[in-house]
């Protein structure tokens, strides 16, 4: 198979999980001995991959709909038998939204900061990148005939066929995957993290996220001043990890007095050492289709703390963590964060994440996306 895959950039290195999960992916398909080229902002480079520069805008909103129409089209005369496309962009023969549908999306963007001004609301109705992204959306998933369309959860195929119930037919839920052999803390036992914050004897959570806000950011940190987590034995620290906190989460941490216990570490290229540096991760998200940080955390043992708008809870079941009833609560934070202080409770709960994350090997998701591919070109 000649693969053809559109991504905005494919830097070693950087971004979040379905930054990660798409390098695995392409890795995979050349080791499988298919042919790989990736259509992108700028030239880069990756092991066994062909890169074609698209000549588009750098700015939005011109980039965005450029982009897909000229990365396809160079595609295509690439000789590519079958395109793969993870963002918005008509044409494609497989599409894997990993961040789900554009509306979703948007109103858990807008739950999580708790009122949205009528000046944002006009921007957005005026916003080019939004109006494309929703027409993109439309022609890839309102029809009956259509691109093959991979869902990385139950949760997300059952809202497609809510929203857009003619594509339900070309759909297929592969769930996401995770490399248990290399996420593993008893291969890779790092601790530096820990030390460098001076955190040794401390219960440490793990806040890990590009948009903090959107996964949560807020009750996590309202929750260190409730007396479930104030009256504990170890005082309770949280690593803020990925993208920095926005301003208005800043200035909520000095106005609650917690800036001592909220620790902002940046991003890291090798995120293990941030999951062994934690003793839970701390992910109680408005939006996700399916996690890739929380199976990363799960696989190095480290019990999760999410909600059920988050898709791995069909993977987890009742194992590996505390899934809450909704986001945006600061006291169901407080009281997971409680339960899980108990050293001999967490352990067992690590021992089960564990379990969890080998039972959802990433090569097996990743052939599977592979077949569907291979099978979109014939």
């Amino acid at each position: 198979m000649r693969l053809g895959v559109l991504t905005d950039r494919l830097v070693p290195g950087s971004g979040g999980g379905a930054e990660r999960h798409t390098r695995a992916l392409l890795a995979r398909a050349v080791r499988a001995g298919d042919e790989v080229v990736v259509a992108t902002l700028g030239l880069q480079i990756g092991p066994g991959l062909e890169f074609l520069d698209v000549p588009a805008p750098r700015r939005r909103p011109a980039r965005d709909r450029v982009f897909a129409e000229r990365g396809i089209a160079m595609l295509r005369d690439a000789g590519c038998s079958v395109v793969l496309g993870f963002r918005h962009c008509p044409g494609v023969d497989v599409y894997l939204p990993h961040g789900g549908l554009v509306a979703d999306a948007i109103h858990a963007q807008d739950a999580s900061r708790g009122r949205v001004s009528r000046l944002r609301l006009l921007a957005r109705r005026l916003s080019g990148k939004h109006r494309f992204f929703a027409e993109a959306e439309a022609a890839l998933l309102a029809a009956a005939e259509g691109p093959r369309v991979i869902c990385v959860s139950q949760a997300l195929r059952a809202r497609m066929r809510q929203v857009v119930p003619a594509s339900a037919r070309r759909t297929v839920v592969i769930p996401n995957g995770v490399d248990a052999s290399h996420f593993d803390v008893r291969v890779s036992p790092f601790s530096t993290v820990r030390e460098a914050h001076g955190l040794r004897d401390a219960y440490v959570g793990l806040l890990l996220a590009v948009h903090p806000r959107l996964k949560g950011a807020e009750a996590a940190i309202r929750a260190l001043v409730l007396p479930q987590v104030t009256e504990l034995s170890k005082p309770f620290h949280l690593l803020v990890a990925g993208g920095g906190l926005p301003f208005g989460l800043r200035d909520l941490v000095l106005r609650l007095g917690v800036g001592d216990r909220v620790h902002e570490v940046g991003s890291y290229t090798e995120p293990r050492i941030l999951y062994a540096a934690a003793d839970v991760l701390v992910h109680p998200t408005f939006y996700d289709p399916c996690s890739l940080v929380c199976l990363e955390a799960l696989a190095m043992g480290v019990p999760v703390i999410t909600t059920p708008q988050n898709g791995v809870r069909e993977l987890m079941g009742m194992r590996g963590g505390i899934v809450l009833e909704e986001p945006g609560s600061p006291e169901a934070v407080a009281v997971a964060l409680k339960v899980l202080a108990d050293p001999r409770l967490r352990a067992q709960t690590g021992e089960d994440a564990r379990l969890v994350a080998e039972a959802h090997p990433l090569d097996t998701a990743l052939d599977r996306v592979l077949d569907v591919c291979r099978a979109a070109g014939h």
